[in-house]
Protein backbone atom coordinates (compact mmCIF):
# COMPACT_ATOMS: atom_id res chain seq x y z
CA UNK A 1 0.00 0.00 0.00
CA UNK A 2 1.14 3.55 -0.73
CA UNK A 3 2.15 5.90 2.11
CA UNK A 4 -0.33 8.76 2.52
CA UNK A 5 -0.23 12.16 4.22
CA UNK A 6 -2.53 10.72 6.89
CA UNK A 7 0.00 8.00 7.71
CA UNK A 8 2.82 10.57 7.96
CA UNK A 9 0.71 12.57 10.43
CA UNK A 10 0.73 9.52 12.74
CA UNK A 11 4.48 9.84 13.25
CA UNK A 12 5.58 10.55 16.82
CA UNK A 13 7.19 13.84 15.77
CA UNK A 14 3.82 15.09 14.49
CA UNK A 15 1.60 14.11 17.38
CA UNK A 16 0.88 17.81 18.06
CA UNK A 17 0.58 18.87 14.42
CA UNK A 18 -2.64 20.59 13.31
CA UNK A 19 -4.31 20.41 9.88
CA UNK A 20 -5.14 23.98 8.83
CA UNK A 21 -6.79 23.10 5.49
CA UNK A 22 -7.34 20.32 2.98
CA UNK A 23 -8.41 17.58 5.37
CA UNK A 24 -10.14 15.75 2.49
CA UNK A 25 -6.73 15.41 0.81
CA UNK A 26 -5.08 13.40 3.56
CA UNK A 27 -5.24 10.33 1.31
CA UNK A 28 -2.70 11.89 -1.10
CA UNK A 29 0.24 9.60 -1.79
CA UNK A 30 3.64 10.63 -0.41
CA UNK A 31 6.79 9.70 -2.31
CA UNK A 32 9.38 11.79 -0.42
CA UNK A 33 9.93 14.62 2.06
CA UNK A 34 11.92 17.77 1.29
CA UNK A 35 12.75 21.06 2.99
CA UNK A 36 11.61 24.06 0.94
CA UNK A 37 13.01 27.27 2.34
CA UNK A 38 13.85 28.89 -1.01
CA UNK A 39 11.10 30.82 -2.84
CA UNK A 40 11.46 28.82 -6.09
CA UNK A 41 11.27 25.35 -4.46
CA UNK A 42 8.26 24.51 -6.70
CA UNK A 43 10.57 24.37 -9.73
CA UNK A 44 12.46 21.50 -8.13
CA UNK A 45 9.47 19.35 -7.29
CA UNK A 46 8.46 16.27 -9.34
CA UNK A 47 5.21 15.46 -7.54
CA UNK A 48 4.26 13.51 -4.41
CA UNK A 49 6.52 15.42 -1.98
CA UNK A 50 5.71 16.74 1.47
CA UNK A 51 7.31 20.19 1.58
CA UNK A 52 8.62 21.39 4.97
CA UNK A 53 8.96 25.17 5.30
CA UNK A 54 9.20 27.95 7.90
CA UNK A 55 8.71 30.46 5.02
CA UNK A 56 11.42 32.70 6.51
CA UNK A 57 12.40 33.89 3.02
CA UNK A 58 8.87 35.32 2.60
CA UNK A 59 8.67 37.29 5.80
CA UNK A 60 6.35 40.32 5.63
CA UNK A 61 5.43 39.65 1.99
CA UNK A 62 1.89 38.24 1.81
CA UNK A 63 1.77 38.23 -1.99
CA UNK A 64 4.91 36.13 -2.23
CA UNK A 65 3.56 33.80 0.45
CA UNK A 66 0.41 33.27 -1.62
CA UNK A 67 2.46 32.69 -4.79
CA UNK A 68 4.78 30.27 -2.95
CA UNK A 69 1.85 28.11 -1.79
CA UNK A 70 0.02 28.22 -5.12
CA UNK A 71 3.11 27.10 -7.05
CA UNK A 72 3.69 24.19 -4.65
CA UNK A 73 0.10 23.04 -5.22
CA UNK A 74 0.44 23.31 -9.00
CA UNK A 75 3.76 21.36 -8.93
CA UNK A 76 1.91 18.32 -7.58
CA UNK A 77 3.23 18.27 -4.01
CA UNK A 78 1.21 16.10 -1.62
CA UNK A 79 1.17 18.55 1.31
CA UNK A 80 2.80 21.60 2.86
CA UNK A 81 4.02 21.37 6.48
CA UNK A 82 4.72 24.81 7.94
CA UNK A 83 5.96 26.57 11.07
CA UNK A 84 4.40 29.98 10.39
CA UNK A 85 4.50 31.63 13.83
CA UNK A 86 8.17 32.64 13.95
CA UNK A 87 8.48 34.32 10.52
CA UNK A 88 4.99 34.61 9.03
CA UNK A 89 2.61 34.84 11.92
CA UNK A 90 -0.90 33.84 10.96
CA UNK A 91 -1.28 31.96 7.67
CA UNK A 92 -3.11 33.92 4.90
CA UNK A 93 -6.78 32.92 5.03
CA UNK A 94 -7.31 33.11 1.26
CA UNK A 95 -4.53 30.54 0.75
CA UNK A 96 -6.20 28.24 3.26
CA UNK A 97 -9.47 28.63 1.35
CA UNK A 98 -7.77 27.70 -1.93
CA UNK A 99 -6.10 24.69 -0.29
CA UNK A 100 -9.45 23.61 1.13
CA UNK A 101 -11.06 23.75 -2.33
CA UNK A 102 -8.19 21.80 -3.87
CA UNK A 103 -8.11 19.24 -1.04
CA UNK A 104 -4.48 20.18 -0.52
CA UNK A 105 -3.33 19.58 3.10
CA UNK A 106 -1.58 22.47 4.86
CA UNK A 107 -0.34 21.31 8.26
CA UNK A 108 1.00 23.47 11.10
CA UNK A 109 3.92 21.87 12.95
CA UNK A 110 4.93 22.94 16.50
CA UNK A 111 7.88 25.34 16.41
CA UNK A 112 10.10 23.14 18.60
CA UNK A 113 9.94 20.10 16.29
CA UNK A 114 13.02 19.86 14.08
CA UNK A 115 12.69 19.18 10.37
CA UNK A 116 15.44 16.57 10.63
CA UNK A 117 13.37 14.52 13.08
CA UNK A 118 10.30 14.59 10.81
CA UNK A 119 12.40 13.66 7.78
CA UNK A 120 14.09 10.81 9.63
CA UNK A 121 10.83 9.27 10.85
CA UNK A 122 9.09 9.80 7.48
CA UNK A 123 11.95 8.27 5.51
CA UNK A 124 11.88 5.19 7.73
CA UNK A 125 8.22 4.70 6.79
CA UNK A 126 8.91 5.33 3.08
CA UNK A 127 11.97 3.06 2.99
CA UNK A 128 10.10 0.26 4.78
CA UNK A 129 7.27 0.68 2.33
CA UNK A 130 9.71 0.59 -0.63
CA UNK A 131 11.31 -2.57 0.76
CA UNK A 132 7.88 -4.14 1.17
CA UNK A 133 6.93 -3.05 -2.34
CA UNK A 134 10.15 -4.52 -3.76
CA UNK A 135 9.52 -7.82 -1.99
CA UNK A 136 5.93 -7.89 -3.22
CA UNK A 137 7.09 -6.94 -6.71
CA UNK A 138 9.52 -9.88 -6.81
CA UNK A 139 6.79 -12.19 -5.58
CA UNK A 140 4.42 -10.96 -8.31
CA UNK A 141 7.08 -11.47 -10.97
CA UNK A 142 7.80 -15.01 -9.79
CA UNK A 143 4.09 -15.91 -9.74
CA UNK A 144 3.52 -14.62 -13.28
CA UNK A 145 6.69 -16.17 -14.64
CA UNK A 146 5.69 -19.52 -13.15
CA UNK A 147 2.48 -19.37 -15.19
CA UNK A 148 4.42 -19.04 -18.45
CA UNK A 149 7.10 -21.60 -17.50
CA UNK A 150 4.41 -24.15 -16.62
CA UNK A 151 2.89 -23.72 -20.09
CA UNK A 152 -0.03 -21.45 -19.18
CA UNK A 153 -1.65 -19.47 -21.97
CA UNK A 154 -2.89 -15.90 -22.18
CA UNK A 155 -6.02 -16.60 -20.12
CA UNK A 156 -3.86 -18.01 -17.32
CA UNK A 157 -1.54 -14.97 -17.40
CA UNK A 158 -4.57 -12.65 -17.21
CA UNK A 159 -6.17 -14.68 -14.41
CA UNK A 160 -2.95 -14.76 -12.38
CA UNK A 161 -2.56 -10.97 -12.67
CA UNK A 162 -6.24 -10.51 -11.76
CA UNK A 163 -5.77 -12.50 -8.54
CA UNK A 164 -2.80 -10.32 -7.59
CA UNK A 165 -4.69 -7.02 -7.94
CA UNK A 166 -8.22 -8.31 -7.31
CA UNK A 167 -9.50 -6.75 -10.55
CA UNK A 168 -10.40 -8.16 -13.99
CA UNK A 169 -7.45 -8.25 -16.39
CA UNK A 170 -7.41 -8.28 -20.19
CA UNK A 171 -4.46 -8.95 -22.54
CA UNK A 172 -4.74 -7.36 -26.00
CA UNK A 173 -2.58 -7.59 -29.09
CA UNK A 174 -1.52 -4.37 -30.81
CA UNK A 175 -4.68 -4.36 -32.95
CA UNK A 176 -6.80 -4.48 -29.75
CA UNK A 177 -7.79 -8.09 -30.41
CA UNK A 178 -8.18 -9.96 -27.07
CA UNK A 179 -5.51 -12.60 -26.51
CA UNK A 180 -6.65 -13.58 -23.03
CA UNK A 181 -9.05 -12.54 -20.27
CA UNK A 182 -9.14 -13.39 -16.59
CA UNK A 183 -11.79 -15.81 -15.37
CA UNK A 184 -13.66 -12.96 -13.65
CA UNK A 185 -13.71 -10.74 -16.76
CA UNK A 186 -17.25 -9.32 -17.15
CA UNK A 187 -17.40 -9.31 -20.99
CA UNK A 188 -16.68 -11.92 -23.68
CA UNK A 189 -13.49 -11.24 -25.69
CA UNK A 190 -15.45 -10.51 -28.86
CA UNK A 191 -17.66 -8.00 -27.08
CA UNK A 192 -14.76 -6.04 -25.57
CA UNK A 193 -13.07 -5.91 -29.01
CA UNK A 194 -16.26 -4.44 -30.47
CA UNK A 195 -16.34 -1.82 -27.71
CA UNK A 196 -12.68 -0.89 -28.21
CA UNK A 197 -12.80 -0.92 -32.00
CA UNK A 198 -13.45 2.79 -32.56
CA UNK A 199 -11.09 5.50 -33.87
CA UNK A 200 -10.98 7.58 -30.67
CA UNK A 201 -10.04 4.55 -28.57
CA UNK A 202 -7.46 3.29 -31.07
CA UNK A 203 -5.85 6.74 -31.14
CA UNK A 204 -5.31 6.64 -27.37
CA UNK A 205 -3.78 3.15 -27.47
CA UNK A 206 -1.56 4.18 -30.39
CA UNK A 207 -0.41 7.15 -28.33
CA UNK A 208 0.54 4.78 -25.51
CA UNK A 209 2.46 2.62 -28.01
CA UNK A 210 4.56 5.66 -28.99
CA UNK A 211 5.36 6.45 -25.33
CA UNK A 212 5.57 3.02 -23.69
CA UNK A 213 6.84 4.32 -20.35
CA UNK A 214 3.41 5.79 -19.63
CA UNK A 215 0.16 4.42 -18.23
CA UNK A 216 -3.07 4.87 -20.21
CA UNK A 217 -6.22 5.74 -18.29
CA UNK A 218 -9.05 5.24 -20.79
CA UNK A 219 -12.31 6.97 -19.98
CA UNK A 220 -14.56 6.84 -23.04
CA UNK A 221 -18.34 6.82 -23.28
CA UNK A 222 -19.63 3.35 -24.04
CA UNK A 223 -16.33 1.70 -23.09
CA UNK A 224 -15.55 0.22 -19.65
CA UNK A 225 -13.02 2.46 -17.83
CA UNK A 226 -9.62 0.85 -17.83
CA UNK A 227 -5.91 1.30 -17.23
CA UNK A 228 -3.43 -0.13 -19.74
CA UNK A 229 0.32 -0.68 -19.86
CA UNK A 230 2.10 -1.59 -23.12
CA UNK A 231 3.78 -4.90 -23.93
CA UNK A 232 7.13 -3.99 -25.50
CA UNK A 233 9.42 -6.35 -27.43
CA UNK A 234 12.58 -4.99 -29.09
CA UNK A 235 11.39 -1.38 -28.66
CA UNK A 236 8.11 -2.17 -30.45
CA UNK A 237 4.69 -2.24 -28.81
CA UNK A 238 3.04 -5.62 -29.52
CA UNK A 239 0.08 -5.39 -27.18
CA UNK A 240 -1.36 -4.18 -23.88
CA UNK A 241 -2.23 -5.48 -20.42
CA UNK A 242 -5.36 -3.80 -19.07
CA UNK A 243 -7.48 -3.82 -15.95
CA UNK A 244 -11.06 -2.64 -15.58
CA UNK A 245 -11.76 -0.30 -12.65
CA UNK A 246 -13.96 2.69 -11.81
CA UNK A 247 -11.19 4.26 -9.72
CA UNK A 248 -9.34 7.30 -11.03
CA UNK A 249 -5.91 6.02 -9.97
CA UNK A 250 -4.18 2.70 -9.52
CA UNK A 251 -2.34 1.88 -6.33
CA UNK A 252 1.36 1.52 -6.94
CA UNK A 253 1.36 -2.21 -6.25
CA UNK A 254 -1.43 -2.61 -8.83
CA UNK A 255 0.59 -0.75 -11.41
CA UNK A 256 3.63 -2.87 -10.55
CA UNK A 257 1.56 -6.02 -11.07
CA UNK A 258 0.37 -4.83 -14.49
CA UNK A 259 3.91 -3.87 -15.50
CA UNK A 260 5.21 -7.31 -14.45
CA UNK A 261 2.34 -8.94 -16.36
CA UNK A 262 3.38 -6.90 -19.40
CA UNK A 263 7.00 -8.03 -18.98
CA UNK A 264 5.96 -11.67 -18.77
CA UNK A 265 3.62 -11.16 -21.73
CA UNK A 266 6.56 -9.70 -23.68
CA UNK A 267 8.54 -12.90 -22.98
CA UNK A 268 5.61 -14.99 -24.19
CA UNK A 269 5.13 -12.80 -27.28
CA UNK A 270 8.82 -13.11 -28.13
CA UNK A 271 8.49 -16.89 -27.85
CA UNK A 272 5.36 -16.82 -30.00
CA UNK A 273 7.18 -14.73 -32.57
CA UNK A 274 9.94 -17.34 -32.77
CA UNK A 275 7.32 -20.10 -33.02
CA UNK A 276 5.47 -18.16 -35.71
CA UNK A 277 8.60 -17.58 -37.79
CA UNK A 278 9.60 -21.24 -37.45
CA UNK A 279 6.10 -22.44 -38.33
CA UNK A 280 5.90 -20.16 -41.37
CA UNK A 281 9.30 -21.34 -42.59
CA UNK A 282 8.54 -25.06 -42.11
CA UNK A 283 5.11 -24.85 -43.70
CA UNK A 284 6.44 -22.66 -46.49
CA UNK A 285 9.18 -25.19 -47.23
CA UNK A 286 6.60 -27.99 -47.24
CA UNK A 287 4.38 -26.16 -49.72
CA UNK A 288 7.39 -25.36 -51.92
CA UNK A 289 8.41 -29.02 -51.96
CA UNK A 290 4.84 -30.17 -52.56
CA UNK A 291 4.14 -27.93 -55.55
CA UNK A 292 7.69 -28.48 -56.81
CA UNK A 293 7.22 -32.27 -56.79
CA UNK A 294 10.20 -32.82 -54.51
CA UNK A 295 8.81 -35.71 -52.42
CA UNK A 296 10.39 -39.13 -52.93
CA UNK A 297 7.23 -40.99 -51.90
CA UNK A 298 3.68 -40.46 -50.73
CA UNK A 299 4.63 -41.86 -47.33
CA UNK A 300 7.27 -39.16 -46.79
CA UNK A 301 4.75 -36.49 -47.87
CA UNK A 302 2.14 -37.77 -45.39
CA UNK A 303 4.70 -38.01 -42.56
CA UNK A 304 5.91 -34.49 -43.08
CA UNK A 305 2.34 -33.16 -43.36
CA UNK A 306 1.44 -35.02 -40.15
CA UNK A 307 4.43 -33.43 -38.37
CA UNK A 308 2.91 -30.05 -39.29
CA UNK A 309 -0.50 -31.11 -37.94
CA UNK A 310 -2.09 -31.81 -41.31
CA UNK A 311 -3.79 -35.02 -42.50
CA UNK A 312 -3.71 -35.24 -46.30
CA UNK A 313 -4.43 -38.96 -46.49
CA UNK A 314 -8.08 -38.32 -47.51
CA UNK A 315 -7.25 -35.61 -50.05
CA UNK A 316 -7.83 -31.86 -49.89
CA UNK A 317 -9.13 -28.72 -51.54
CA UNK A 318 -6.63 -25.88 -51.94
CA UNK A 319 -7.71 -22.34 -51.08
CA UNK A 320 -5.49 -19.32 -51.78
CA UNK A 321 -6.37 -16.02 -50.05
CA UNK A 322 -4.39 -13.04 -51.33
CA UNK A 323 -4.42 -9.43 -50.15
CA UNK A 324 -5.22 -7.18 -53.11
CA UNK A 325 -2.43 -4.77 -54.10
CA UNK A 326 -0.65 -5.48 -50.84
CA UNK A 327 2.57 -3.57 -51.51
CA UNK A 328 0.75 -0.50 -52.83
CA UNK A 329 -1.59 -0.53 -49.82
CA UNK A 330 1.29 -0.77 -47.35
CA UNK A 331 3.15 2.04 -49.11
CA UNK A 332 0.04 4.24 -49.08
CA UNK A 333 -0.30 3.69 -45.32
CA UNK A 334 3.40 4.47 -44.84
CA UNK A 335 4.04 1.37 -42.75
CA UNK A 336 7.61 0.38 -42.00
CA UNK A 337 8.82 -3.17 -42.53
CA UNK A 338 8.25 -4.21 -38.90
CA UNK A 339 4.68 -2.94 -39.02
CA UNK A 340 4.09 -4.75 -42.33
CA UNK A 341 5.39 -8.01 -40.90
CA UNK A 342 3.22 -7.65 -37.77
CA UNK A 343 0.17 -7.04 -39.96
CA UNK A 344 0.95 -10.14 -42.03
CA UNK A 345 1.41 -12.15 -38.84
CA UNK A 346 -1.95 -10.98 -37.45
CA UNK A 347 -3.77 -11.87 -40.66
CA UNK A 348 -2.06 -15.26 -40.90
CA UNK A 349 -2.75 -16.10 -37.23
CA UNK A 350 -6.41 -15.15 -37.58
CA UNK A 351 -6.70 -17.26 -40.74
CA UNK A 352 -5.02 -20.19 -38.97
CA UNK A 353 -7.43 -19.97 -36.03
CA UNK A 354 -10.39 -19.78 -38.41
CA UNK A 355 -9.34 -22.80 -40.48
CA UNK A 356 -8.46 -24.78 -37.36
CA UNK A 357 -11.97 -24.18 -36.02
CA UNK A 358 -13.47 -25.45 -39.29
CA UNK A 359 -11.14 -28.39 -40.02
CA UNK A 360 -8.38 -28.93 -37.39
CA UNK A 361 -6.34 -31.30 -39.57
CA UNK A 362 -5.85 -28.72 -42.35
CA UNK A 363 -2.61 -26.91 -43.17
CA UNK A 364 -2.31 -23.12 -43.38
CA UNK A 365 0.83 -21.58 -44.85
CA UNK A 366 1.98 -18.01 -45.48
CA UNK A 367 3.83 -17.26 -48.72
CA UNK A 368 4.59 -13.58 -49.28
CA UNK A 369 1.22 -11.87 -48.79
CA UNK A 370 -0.78 -15.02 -49.70
CA UNK A 371 -2.33 -17.47 -47.27
CA UNK A 372 -2.35 -21.00 -48.77
CA UNK A 373 -4.75 -23.50 -47.22
CA UNK A 374 -4.79 -27.26 -47.81
CA UNK A 375 -8.32 -27.90 -46.50
CA UNK A 376 -8.95 -31.49 -45.45
CA UNK A 377 -12.00 -33.13 -43.90
CA UNK A 378 -15.71 -32.94 -44.84
CA UNK A 379 -15.64 -29.18 -45.52
CA UNK A 380 -13.24 -29.74 -48.42
CA UNK A 381 -16.08 -31.31 -50.45
CA UNK A 382 -18.95 -29.18 -49.13
CA UNK A 383 -19.76 -26.27 -51.46
CA UNK A 384 -21.70 -24.40 -48.78
CA UNK A 385 -18.91 -24.84 -46.20
CA UNK A 386 -16.36 -23.59 -48.73
CA UNK A 387 -18.47 -20.55 -49.53
CA UNK A 388 -18.77 -19.74 -45.83
CA UNK A 389 -15.02 -20.18 -45.31
CA UNK A 390 -14.07 -17.89 -48.20
CA UNK A 391 -16.50 -15.25 -46.96
CA UNK A 392 -15.01 -15.38 -43.47
CA UNK A 393 -11.47 -15.16 -44.88
CA UNK A 394 -12.43 -11.96 -46.67
CA UNK A 395 -14.06 -10.61 -43.50
CA UNK A 396 -10.82 -11.25 -41.58
CA UNK A 397 -8.98 -8.96 -43.98
CA UNK A 398 -11.41 -6.16 -43.16
CA UNK A 399 -11.22 -6.85 -39.44
CA UNK A 400 -7.43 -7.03 -39.23
CA UNK A 401 -6.65 -3.82 -41.06
CA UNK A 402 -9.38 -2.98 -43.59
CA UNK A 403 -7.69 -5.11 -46.25
CA UNK A 404 -9.34 -6.30 -49.45
CA UNK A 405 -8.81 -10.05 -49.97
CA UNK A 406 -9.41 -12.14 -53.11
CA UNK A 407 -9.78 -15.92 -52.92
CA UNK A 408 -9.24 -18.76 -55.39
CA UNK A 409 -10.55 -22.29 -54.74
CA UNK A 410 -9.45 -25.52 -56.43
CA UNK A 411 -11.43 -28.65 -57.11
CA UNK A 412 -11.23 -31.39 -54.47
CA UNK A 413 -8.57 -34.03 -55.09
CA UNK A 414 -8.52 -37.36 -53.30
CA UNK A 415 -5.09 -38.22 -54.68
CA UNK A 416 -1.86 -36.90 -53.16
CA UNK A 417 -0.43 -36.67 -56.65
CA UNK A 418 -3.22 -34.21 -57.49
CA UNK A 419 -2.32 -31.67 -54.79
CA UNK A 420 0.17 -29.87 -56.98
CA UNK A 421 -2.43 -29.51 -59.72
CA UNK A 422 -5.00 -28.37 -57.12
CA UNK A 423 -2.68 -25.58 -56.02
CA UNK A 424 -2.31 -24.47 -59.66
CA UNK A 425 -6.11 -24.53 -60.01
CA UNK A 426 -6.59 -22.33 -56.95
CA UNK A 427 -3.96 -19.89 -58.25
CA UNK A 428 -5.62 -19.79 -61.68
CA UNK A 429 -9.03 -19.20 -60.08
CA UNK A 430 -7.55 -16.36 -58.02
CA UNK A 431 -6.04 -14.66 -61.06
CA UNK A 432 -9.13 -15.08 -63.26
CA UNK A 433 -11.41 -13.91 -60.45
CA UNK A 434 -9.39 -10.74 -60.08
CA UNK A 435 -9.44 -10.10 -63.82
CA UNK A 436 -13.19 -10.61 -64.12
CA UNK A 437 -14.50 -9.35 -60.78
CA UNK A 438 -11.79 -6.96 -59.60
CA UNK A 439 -10.62 -6.70 -56.00
CA UNK A 440 -12.37 -8.76 -53.35
CA UNK A 441 -13.18 -11.55 -55.83
CA UNK A 442 -13.96 -15.18 -55.02
CA UNK A 443 -13.75 -17.82 -57.75
CA UNK A 444 -13.85 -21.60 -57.84
CA UNK A 445 -11.83 -23.36 -60.51
CA UNK A 446 -15.03 -24.93 -61.88
CA UNK A 447 -15.98 -21.42 -63.04
CA UNK A 448 -12.65 -20.74 -64.75
CA UNK A 449 -13.11 -22.89 -67.86
CA UNK A 450 -11.27 -21.59 -70.91
CA UNK A 451 -10.36 -18.41 -69.04
CA UNK A 452 -7.35 -20.33 -67.71
CA UNK A 453 -5.96 -20.75 -71.22
CA UNK A 454 -6.65 -17.14 -72.11
CA UNK A 455 -5.06 -15.92 -68.87
CA UNK A 456 -1.91 -17.88 -69.69
CA UNK A 457 -1.83 -16.21 -73.11
CA UNK A 458 -2.39 -12.82 -71.45
CA UNK A 459 0.53 -13.34 -69.05
CA UNK A 460 2.96 -14.53 -71.72
CA UNK A 461 1.82 -12.57 -74.79
CA UNK A 462 -0.77 -9.82 -74.09
CA UNK A 463 -0.81 -8.80 -77.76
CA UNK A 464 -2.05 -12.26 -78.78
CA UNK A 465 -5.08 -11.89 -76.50
CA UNK A 466 -5.67 -8.36 -77.76
CA UNK A 467 -5.55 -9.66 -81.35
CA UNK A 468 -8.18 -12.32 -80.53
CA UNK A 469 -10.50 -9.62 -79.20
CA UNK A 470 -9.89 -7.30 -82.16
CA UNK A 471 -10.60 -10.08 -84.65
CA UNK A 472 -13.90 -11.10 -83.01
CA UNK A 473 -15.75 -8.76 -80.66
CA UNK A 474 -14.03 -5.40 -81.16
CA UNK A 475 -15.90 -4.61 -84.46
CA UNK A 476 -19.21 -5.37 -82.71
CA UNK A 477 -18.27 -3.17 -79.74
CA UNK A 478 -17.49 -0.31 -82.12
CA UNK A 479 -20.78 -0.84 -84.00
CA UNK A 480 -22.73 -0.76 -80.69
CA UNK A 481 -20.99 2.46 -79.68
CA UNK A 482 -21.68 4.15 -83.04
CA UNK A 483 -25.31 3.00 -83.33
CA UNK A 484 -26.36 2.76 -79.68
CA UNK A 485 -27.27 -0.90 -80.24
CA UNK A 486 -27.05 -3.99 -78.01
CA UNK A 487 -25.43 -6.59 -80.20
CA UNK A 488 -22.72 -7.63 -77.69
CA UNK A 489 -25.24 -7.84 -74.83
CA UNK A 490 -27.49 -9.97 -77.04
CA UNK A 491 -24.61 -12.33 -77.86
CA UNK A 492 -23.65 -12.68 -74.19
CA UNK A 493 -27.25 -13.43 -73.20
CA UNK A 494 -27.72 -15.92 -76.07
CA UNK A 495 -24.62 -17.91 -75.12
CA UNK A 496 -25.48 -17.78 -71.41
CA UNK A 497 -28.90 -19.30 -72.26
CA UNK A 498 -27.30 -22.22 -74.14
CA UNK A 499 -28.38 -20.76 -77.51
CA UNK A 500 -32.07 -20.81 -76.63
CA UNK A 501 -33.71 -18.08 -78.76
CA UNK A 502 -36.97 -17.98 -76.80
CA UNK A 503 -35.24 -17.66 -73.41
CA UNK A 504 -32.88 -15.01 -74.80
CA UNK A 505 -35.80 -13.01 -76.22
CA UNK A 506 -37.58 -13.25 -72.86
CA UNK A 507 -34.52 -12.02 -70.93
CA UNK A 508 -33.99 -9.14 -73.37
CA UNK A 509 -37.69 -8.21 -73.53
CA UNK A 510 -37.42 -8.57 -77.33
CA UNK A 511 -39.06 -10.63 -80.08
CA UNK A 512 -37.38 -13.84 -81.27
CA UNK A 513 -37.07 -12.35 -84.75
CA UNK A 514 -35.28 -9.33 -83.25
CA UNK A 515 -32.79 -11.59 -81.50
CA UNK A 516 -32.18 -13.57 -84.69
CA UNK A 517 -31.72 -10.32 -86.64
CA UNK A 518 -29.11 -9.09 -84.12
CA UNK A 519 -27.21 -12.38 -84.27
CA UNK A 520 -27.21 -12.21 -88.07
CA UNK A 521 -25.92 -8.62 -87.83
CA UNK A 522 -23.00 -9.88 -85.74
CA UNK A 523 -22.23 -12.42 -88.48
CA UNK A 524 -22.37 -9.65 -91.12
CA UNK A 525 -19.93 -7.48 -89.10
CA UNK A 526 -17.45 -10.19 -88.06
CA UNK A 527 -17.91 -12.95 -90.62
CA UNK A 528 -18.52 -15.30 -87.68
CA UNK A 529 -21.93 -16.94 -87.23
CA UNK A 530 -23.17 -18.27 -83.89
CA UNK A 531 -24.99 -20.95 -85.87
CA UNK A 532 -21.66 -22.52 -86.91
CA UNK A 533 -19.87 -24.46 -84.17
CA UNK A 534 -16.34 -23.24 -84.85
CA UNK A 535 -17.43 -19.60 -85.27
CA UNK A 536 -19.47 -19.74 -82.08
CA UNK A 537 -16.46 -21.03 -80.15
CA UNK A 538 -14.31 -18.22 -81.52
CA UNK A 539 -16.91 -15.58 -80.58
CA UNK A 540 -17.14 -17.08 -77.08
CA UNK A 541 -13.37 -16.86 -76.65
CA UNK A 542 -13.48 -13.31 -77.96
CA UNK A 543 -15.99 -12.37 -75.28
CA UNK A 544 -13.75 -13.88 -72.59
CA UNK A 545 -10.73 -12.03 -73.98
CA UNK A 546 -12.85 -8.88 -73.82
CA UNK A 547 -13.55 -9.52 -70.10
CA UNK A 548 -9.89 -10.15 -69.28
CA UNK A 549 -8.86 -6.99 -71.13
CA UNK A 550 -11.42 -5.03 -69.14
CA UNK A 551 -13.29 -3.76 -72.20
Amino acid sequence: MAVTVEQILKLGALSQARVLAGVRGLDRVVTSVTVGEVPDIAEWLSGGEIVLSTMFALTNDTDRQRDFCRRIMVAGASALFVKPKRFVGSFPLDILEIAEKRNFPIVEVPQEIRWTRIMQEAMEVLINRQASLLEKSQEIHRDLLDVVISGGGWNEVASSAARLIDKPVLVLDVSLEPLGVSSDFPWPGGEIHRLLDRPSVRAQFEGLARFPNKLLHLVEEGVPPLFAVPIVVSHACLGYVCTITERHELEEIERVALEHAATVAAVEMAREQVRFETEVRLKGDFVDDLIGGRFSSEDSLLRRASFLGCDLSRGATVVVADVDEFERTMAARRLNENEVQRLKARFFNRCTRLVTEVEPSSLVSLKSDRVIIFLSGPSAQDARALEKLTSRLQALGKEVSDLSVSVGVSRFTSELSGLRKAFEEALAALKVGRKLQGQGSVMHFDSVGSYKLLLSIWEHDPEELRSLYQETIDPVDRYDKQNDSQLVHTLITYLANDENLSKTAQDLYAHRHTVRYRLQKIADITGLSVFRSEDKERLSLGLKARSLLGN
